[in-house]
This record gives C-alpha cells, structure tokens and sequence, in this order.
C-alpha cells in the first residue's frame, strides 16, 4: 500500500511539472479527452450541467489528478533504467525486538502442541476460579469446555507469577512482601520481571527467576499461605504453587531459558547493544541467517544446551558467556528430573525457526534489501528497533493516567514542546508581539474543536465497523441456517450394502451431507479434511453407519457442529468444485 501511494505522489508531482512546462497545443488533446470523458461518466452534457457546483469542483479536481498521473506516467517512461530504479526504490524493515518476541510466541505454541501430538501427560491447567468451579463441580460437558478454554505451561505459571509478585497495580500482589522476604534470605532484594504488562522477555526471565530459586518461591509461598487466618492460598496463589511442583510446566520453563540464553539474549545484544544508534537494520540479513542457521543447528544436535559439558562456546549465538550462568546451570541440574525435555526443546525451537522465516522475508535473497547497494542502504537507514516509536507510546500510555481527559492534541504539543527544545528557543528569539500572535493562535485552534471531531470521526469508524460485522454475522448465520435445513432434509442411509456395492451412484455433494448428519451424532467421524477424496469419504460413512447400527454412538455435538468443516455452507469452495465428482 506504500509502495502504490509512493508511486502515485510521484506520478502525480511529475505530471504537475509537466502541466507547467508543456505547451498549449501539446496539451490540448490530453485536456480535451479528459473534458469528454467527466461529462461522459456524469451521464452526459445535460447530467453535468444538472451538477451542484460544489459536485463539479470535485469532478474536475479528479479530472485534473488524472491527467496528471497521465502526464507523469509519460515522463517516468522516458527515464533511464537506473532513474526509474531511483524513483521507484523502497525498502522497509520489521522491528527485531518483535521479530524476537513472535519466534519466542511461536516456540511456544509449537511446544503447547508438542505434548498433544506425543500422547504425553502435559502441564497442568491453571484454571480461573470460574473454569475450575466448572471442572469440579459442574456438568461432563461444563467440565469438557473448562478443560478446552483454560491453559497451562510455563508462560502461563510465569504469567500468573509476574500478576502475584510483581502486579501492575502496586496495590495488588505480593510485590512488597517478597522483595523483604528475598532480603532477609539472601542478602538483597529481587525484583520479579514484570510479566504482568508483557514487557519484552519478561516471560524468559521470569522462567530464569523462577528456576534460579525455585525452593525460594515454594517456601515463600508456603509462608504466605501459613500466615493467613485461613491457612489456605487464593486462587492464584494455588495455581503458582501447582505450577512450581508440575514437572511438564517446569520443562516448559527450563526450555524457555535455554532458548533465551542461546537466542534471544544473543540476539539482542546485537540488535540493541553498545553502538546500536548507528546500527542500520537493513545490513541485518547476515545476522538473521546466522540465528536460523544456529537454530537449525540445537534442533540437529540439542545436546548443545543440553550435554553436561554443555558450554556456551557452542550453545550461544554468538559464542559468548550466558546473559545468565546461572539460569543455565539451574536447568542443567534439573535435567534428570525431566524425561521429556530434548522433545519439547526440539519442538520449541522448530516452532521458533518457523517463525523467524516468516519475520525475516523482507530479507530473503533476491529481495530489495537483499539486491540494494551499500549506497542504497546507507540511504534508506532506519533503526533495528522500534525504540522511538515504543517509547512515544509508553510516555503516552503512562500520561494519561496521570492525565486521563488530556487531549491528544495537546499530549503531542507537550511532547513537541519538550523534545524541539521550544522554551529555549522562545526565550532567545521571540518577543511580545510574536507571543501574543501565538495566544491568539492557541485561541483558534483550541476553539476549533479538533479534538472533539477526531472523537467524532473514531465514534463514526467504530459504528461503521460494528454494522460491518453485524451483517457478516448475518449472512454467516443465514448461511448455516441454510446448511442446517439441508441436512435436516437429509433422509440418513442406514444399510451399507448398496455403497459398498455400487461405490460410483452417490456423489460428494451427497457424502458430505450424510456424513454432517451422522456428525451430530458421532464426533469420531473424521474431518473432511482429513478425507482426501470420494472413496475416503465412501469409507467413513460405511464405518459410522455400521457404528449407528450396532449402537456405538460416539457422542452428541451441535447441531451446528461441522458444517463449516463439511463445506455445507452457500457458495463454500470444497462443495461448488466437488458438485460435478463422478466414480472417475
């Protein structure tokens, strides 16, 4: 979208230059066709002439912008090749800090699944009080849904730990309370990675505080707990201290520590070390390919964080001492108590390397950054974070809490006010005369109601995108409607004789809508996904009839359930392409 509004200011700008320096006669023709073709798409002569003279204004403005892009797209033409590349030459980047962040987000969703797919006990689910009121207590299928929505793991037990010892509202938590505990243990205070506001590596560090002193937390834990009246810990407190003695969640833990110290802290020191300010991100790619190349290598060979003689020569990016030893050494000493840790460290870190293949395209070879000239380059610097931008946003965020009915208008004149240096410069060059004229302009400006037309303006976007939504749902919900009705028209096939002896007489269309009636029956019927072609489906629906018969229903689902997946819905692709499928 830049790229295209980059092109069309250029043509724009060069077609206005050309209407200034082109001679009348020249421009006749061009003029005279763009005339012809307004009126022609206003419904003729009599249609324009019926135009309000506002309408017009506008119709000509289009009118002249087009010949302009016309113009200018003649004179770009007549550039040179390497002119053109000039004009046409752009280059963007992503941020490292979240190229970082999503390959630590996308780690772990790979090792989440990791569990699953291995038929493996995984963490333990850490509850809400709703959720666990329901798991407990509440019906097989309240307790099936507790189960689904809630979630464990290690960044979920070193999210709940930065809410209790470290919570961003400093009424709330133990912040307090364990920092003077940590004190009088070993000698100085702690202060818990602020999980609670998702800072960047918060969660790799909590997992580092958490396994650094892990017998710590549990005994301090047991102290909170024994103090109270109750001698019973609160929800999360509950869920902390299970988390901590859960040996899957301590795994996931551990994993997310090595991948910091082998990765994220490497990489980082790179990206924002020393020097970082003249850092150009463009002449990045090298570095990125290493981190790939690196990750490539731990999941060949996790024995490189995880041998006992593992060092950080070898395990680290870039071959230096661990951010922090004893992080590491801790995992290392708890390596024994862990069977399924090189499993999960491996798929974390394909997870991870799935990631950062998406997040380093900009770089890919054969690309414009990867085709730029060193010139170019230098050219088009920009910054490996977004430092600048992330920082103007937290002095904002943090304002308007001190602040809340602050404009925004007048958050950016303060923080103008500030960074351009303004007092000093008022002082040394402006007199009375130049402060009063800008009174008088704070005046019109405070009276012209910016502020409340952009509140307007967001008002009317939200409005315009909720109805959006609301008849997306509608047409989604006649949709399924529809597909329901066809499926309760269904007249279900209760002998297999006929579709195991004449396999070519039912079509897809058909199989699909006997195997979404037999789903709201039975859930063990694959996914249709998962049935490649007609004689996959032909097979399923044998094996669910012949279930149905012999009364070994697998269980009840929603009527709705599937119907998406089957491609029963209007105008679905899966069904439109397979209506015409025949035995061939």
């Amino acid at each position: 979208m830049i790229r295209k509004w980059k092109t069309q200011c250029d043509r724009e700008v060069r077609g206005e230059r050309a209407l200034v320096s082109e001679t009348a006669l020249s421009l006749l023709p061009i003029l005279w066709e763009a005339n012809e073709q307004k009126i022609a798409d206003a419904g003729g002569l009599a249609a324009w002439n019926a135009l309000s003279a506002d309408e017009q204004i506008v119709r000509n403005a289009d009118a002249h912008k087009k010949v302009c892009l016309h113009l200018g797209e003649n004179e770009f033409e007549a550039l040179s090749a390497g002119e053109k590349r000039e004009v046409e030459f752009l280059l963007w980047a992503g941020c490292c800090m979240h190229k970082e962040m999503n390959s630590v987000k996308g780690g772990n969703a790979a090792m989440m699944v990791y569990w699953e797919k291995e038929g493996l006990q995984g963490p333990v689910k850490l509850m809400n009080k709703d959720n666990a009121a329901a798991a407990s207590g509440g019906s097989s299928a309240a307790q099936k849904r507790a189960g689904d929505v809630s979630q464990g793991g290690g960044v979920k037990a070193a999210n709940l730990a930065g809410a209790l010892f470290n919570h961003k509202d400093d009424k709330k938590g133990q912040q307090d309370t364990v920092r003077i505990f940590f004190e009088s243990v070993i000698g100085y205070m702690i202060r818990f990675p602020d999980t609670s506001n998702t800072r960047y590596q918060s969660h790799c560090e909590a997992a580092a505080v958490l396994l650094v002193y892990l017998p710590l937390f549990v005994e301090f834990l047991e102290l909170v707990r024994d103090k109270k009246e109750t001698g019973t810990f609160n929800h999360m407190e509950q869920n902390v201290y299970k988390a901590l003695h859960d040996i899957p969640t301590l795994t996931e833990l551990c994993v997310l520590v090595l991948y910091a110290q082998a990765i994220s802290h490497p990489y980082m020191r790179q990206v924002r070390g020393p020097g970082q300010e003249t850092t150009n991100i463009l002449t990045l790619g090298p570095l990125h390919e290493k981190v790939k190349a690196h990750i490539r290598q731990i999941i060949e060979n996790p024995d490189l964080l995880l041998a006992p003689d593992a060092s950080y020569e070898s395990g680290a990016l870039d071959g230096k001492v661990w951010e922090r030893p004893e992080a590491f050494y801790a995992v290392q000493a708890m390596l024994s108590t862990l069977p399924h840790i090189r499993g999960a460290l491996i798929a974390f870190f394909k997870g991870a390397l799935e990631t950062w293949e998406r997040f380093t395209a900009e770089f890919a070879s054969g690309g414009d950054i990867a085709t730029a000239s060193a010139k170019e380059h230098e050219g088009a610097f920009m910054n490996p974070c977004n430092d600048h931008n992330e920082g103007a946003l937290g002095s904002f965020r943090v304002g308007t809490r001190r602040a809340p009915n602050m404009a925004l208008g007048s958050w950016n004149s303060r923080a103008m006010y500030k960074k351009n240096g303004t007092r000093e410069f008022s002082r040394k060059f402006l007199n009375k005369n130049n402060h009063a004229f800008i009174r008088k302009m704070a005046r019109r400006l405070d009276s012209s109601g910016l502020e409340r037309k952009r509140r307007q303006e967001q008002a009317k976007a939200d409005r315009e995108a909720a109805e959006r939504k609301r008849k997306q749902t509608a047409i989604r919900k006649s949709k399924k409607d529809a597909a329901n009705a066809r499926i309760d028209a269904t007249q279900p096939i209760l002998d297999t004789a006929a579709l195991k002896a004449n396999p070519c007489k039912i079509l897809v269309p058909e199989l699909k809508l006997q195997l979404a009636w037999y789903r709201r029956q039975d859930t063990a019927i694959p996914k249709v996904s998962q049935l490649k072609n007609k004689e996959m489906m032909r097979q399923a629906l044998i094996e669910v009839i012949e279930r149905h018969n012999n009364g070994l229903v697998m269980s009840l689902s929603s009527p709705t359930e599937g119907i998406m997946e089957e491609g029963l819905m209007e105008g679905d692709s899966d069904y439109d392409s397979d209506t015409g499928m025949d035995c061939d």
